[in-house]
């Protein structure tokens, strides 16, 4: 069986220092040992598709990793495809933190609306 563990680029995904900072400490502070932190693509329809993070407990030969300080970025090959291109970021402001997920609709040729429901870009 071909194996299909690719290393992404910063072409593929850009990660800022903030986000790589994150992604370190969230990894080092796991309870169990994890194969590093995994990004998932879920959902769609009119709100849009939804982004998020969860520690990878294994990898497989059909994710895509990237070997950063302190942690392997893991992505599988669906999730590739509508993160090609993106941006991950993580913003700190004296109200709340988060990982943000940049340049996401671009990527993917998408317009952020959902045209059945009237919904659009603003």
């Amino acid at each position: 069986m071909a194996q299909y563990n690719l290393e992404l680029t910063d072409k593929d995904i850009k990660i800022t220092a903030a986000a790589t900072a994150q992604m370190a400490a969230l990894a080092a502070q796991a309870e169990e040992p994890v194969a590093g932190i995994r990004v998932y693509v879920n959902g769609g329809g009119c709100s849009g598709m939804n982004y998020g993070m969860t520690y990878a407990e294994t990898t497989t030969s059909l994710d895509k990793t990237k070997n950063l300080a302190g942690f392997q970025l893991v992505i599988d090959c669906i999730a590739f495809q509508y993160l090609k291109g993106c941006e991950i970021d993580f913003v700190q402001d004296e109200h709340q933190s988060s990982f943000v997920f940049n340049h996401v609709f671009q990527s993917v040729g998408g317009s952020g609306g959902c045209g059945s429901c009237g919904g659009g870009q603003h």
